[in-house]
């Protein structure tokens, strides 16, 4: 799937909260990119997802409608991917057009640039609460 980072001008509002209040900004980002940030994301991208409509018998539902993305966390990161049975959301979202599909619609893309602003936020008010909590 496609990969995302930060517009520079986020990370910088981000960086500048660090500086602000010292302490242990990486635990506060790592809680918010851990439990709220996945979820977010998630959500956006299924709500820019394609559905074809097209339906035969035990044909699996649509991925906008199922469980179909997962998310893996590291340190300061985390990934939003989808599972098995959805793993040709690559053609509509990074591939070519043919006559069967639209391709490159950018969703997951697209989907973390919506959620950006908001998950930076959500950082800053973390890092404020950790640096308060430590007084």
């Amino acid at each position: 799937m496609a990969r995302f980072e930060m517009d520079s001008k986020e990370v910088d509002r981000l960086f500048g909260a660090i500086q602000q209040f010292p302490g242990n900004a990486e635990e506060a980002i790592n809680e918010v990119f851990h439990n709220d940030a996945p979820q977010m994301v998630a959500e956006e991208i299924k709500r820019l997802m394609p559905v074809s409509g097209k339906m035969w018998k035990g044909k699996k539902p649509a991925a906008k409608t199922a469980n179909s993305l997962t998310d893996e966390k590291e340190n300061l990161a985390f990934a939003v991917k989808t599972k098995g049975d959805y793993h040709y959301l690559y053609f509509p979202d990074d591939g070519t057009n043919t006559r069967r599909h639209a391709g490159d619609q950018q969703f997951f893309n697209r989907g973390g640039e919506n959620k950006q602003s908001e998950i930076v936020d959500r950082c800053i008010v973390q890092i404020v609460n950790v640096f308060e909590q430590s007084k």
